[in-house]
């Protein structure tokens, strides 16, 4: 992730809870969540974030992916699960997340996909 220079990573919560939070004051492009998390876990934070924000991202990052876990993601609002193990294509689901740059929308040295990013 740090090895984009257009990205920013804003915030890493310990908890759900504390995510959530973070999630409405940092106010981020995208965010990426563990599924096993201390408070709340990381189906239940998406939900929450996505009544807040819905057309925010969320990306499911665990090593318990599976179809039922994938099912429960998205109903939650998670856009895409993404297993530990495979994670390799995680950089270019996020790229395809943000959208393409619109450097006429964008300030200076900015593109649409450029921003806070919000890790668990």
């Amino acid at each position: 992730m740090q090895a984009n220079p257009d990205w920013e990573i804003c915030g890493e919560a310990a908890d759900g809870e504390s995510a959530v939070d973070m999630f409405k004051e940092l106010h981020p492009n995208i965010v990426i969540l563990d599924f096993q998390m201390p408070v709340m876990n990381g189906i239940e934070t998406a939900r929450r974030m996505a009544e807040i924000a819905p057309a925010v991202p969320i990306v499911l990052f665990t090593q318990h992916a599976s179809t039922d876990l994938e099912r429960h993601a998205r109903e939650a609002g998670i856009r895409s699960v993404v297993s530990k193990t495979n994670a390799f294509p995680m950089v270019g689901m996020i790229e395809a997340l943000l959208g393409p740059a619109d450097p006429a929308g964008a300030g200076a040295g900015e593109s649409a996909g450029s921003g806070k990013d919000q890790a668990e």
